[in-house]
């Protein structure tokens, strides 16, 4: 069963450290990383950050950039590059919304689109760095629904940073 776990602190207490030294951003002085019994190399592509930022690609659409990992990353046809991008845009809710570029949709739409973005290239582990703080509080509320709906669709394990205990204990099987 794959899980969502909540790594919870205050501002400081190394929660981003953490997971920029799983997916390999930083370098780890000691010790290893081990997933399902195996050490986790860095960079390893099987794991893939959704940051507060969005980190979207401002002269990309939503359709581009949702597919820009999986045209760098993995070894599909146009064909199930473009059915994977229309399924994934279709499950966040944002049909009609393809040729939209990030200037152009809401903080919601955009943390959507960070998300499958992300969940496209199908990673093994997907890591939340604080990936709800930038929205206000009703559109997270909504945000964090999908999100979790999403990731257990995808059956995803993932690791969410936050300082926020509700959304951790909304969101989290294990804390």
């Amino acid at each position: 069963k794959k899980d969502i776990f909540g790594i919870l602190g205050l501002s400081g207490a190394g929660k981003s450290t953490l997971v920029r030294c799983i997916c390999g951003l930083e370098k780890i002085d000691d010790g290893e990383i081990i997933f399902e019994g195996k050490k986790i190399k860095e960079p390893d592509p099987n794991i893939s950050m959704v940051f507060q930022n969005f980190a979207l690609f401002p002269w990309l659409n939503v359709y581009k950039n949702v597919s820009f990992g999986i045209d760098n990353n993995l070894k599909m046809s146009k064909n199930e590059i473009n059915d994977r991008v229309k399924n994934l845009i279709k499950m966040i809710g944002l049909e009609g919304n393809e040729k939209s570029y990030p200037r152009e949709i809401s903080g919601g739409m955009k943390q959507r689109v960070a998300l499958i973005r992300t969940l496209a290239t199908r990673p093994d582990i997907l890591l939340l760095d604080e990936a709800f703080s930038a929205l206000d509080y009703q559109t997270r509320l909504s945000v964090t629904n999908d999100v979790y709906k999403i990731i257990k669709q995808e059956g995803k394990t993932a690791i969410m940073v936050t300082h926020d205990i509700p959304e951790s204990i909304s969101m989290s099987d294990k804390i």
